[in-house]
């Protein structure tokens, strides 16, 4: 190859590998994991339930009572056998069924007896108190629609607590609800709900 057709390859063939080069990168730029993304927010989502426990209950711990001092006497005699303490019964199980135009933690947010017509949606708020770890709260919301409920929670720990579910209502249909509490599969609390079709609509 002469000097001078050299000379006229020569820019194209650097522009070539120049180009190459640069090709090389971007896929390797595209390929790189994305890093430092957001973690979105979370929010309460209608239909899923959730809660939580408060407030524990105290641990009983056992206080010695001072025994008196055994008189002697001259014959031995038996020791005497201790009384035991009858065991005190549990604390029963408490609970109350509210629903709230909305919700912070266990406390409701403008309490409702009547849904409005441009309500979308309400909070069913359970408070309760002497739960035990691993009782399973839900609400059921019955009425002309039929039964709907708001879904199981297991608490993680005992004592005083709530729960909440959040329903969609847009769709429903005028009438009396009611929206009952449940503790395993046992009603422990209710409240009664109106939905009307208009501000006005009598009994």
């Amino acid at each position: 190859m002469s000097s001078e057709t050299f000379e006229r390859l020569r820019v194209p063939i650097a522009l070539g590998l120049a180009l190459l080069l640069l090709a090389g990168y971007m896929i390797l730029r595209r390929v790189e994991p994305e890093s430092g993304s957001a973690s979105p927010t979370a929010t309460i989502v209608v239909g899923v339930p959730g809660g939580g426990v408060v407030t524990a209950p105290p641990t009983a711990t056992a206080s010695p009572s001072a025994a008196p001092s055994p008189t002697p006497v001259v014959t031995a005699s038996p020791a005497p056998t201790p009384t035991l303490a009858p065991t005190p019964p549990a604390e029963e199980f408490v609970a109350e069924v509210l629903a709230c135009r909305s919700i912070s933690g266990a406390e409701c947010n403008d309490e409702i007896e009547r849904l409005r017509p441009q309500d979308e949606t309400f909070v069913a708020l359970v408070l309760f108190d002497n739960a035990i770890a691993g009782d399973v709260i839900n609400v059921i919301l019955d009425g002309p629609s039929g039964p709907v409920e708001g879904g199981t929670y297991a608490l993680p720990g005992g004592g005083r607590g709530y729960y909440y579910s959040t329903f969609a209502i847009s769709g429903l249909p005028s009438g009396r609800y009611t929206l009952t509490a449940l503790r395993n599969g046992e009603e422990v609390a209710r409240t009664e709900l109106r939905r009307n079709g208009g501000d006005d609509d009598g009994d």
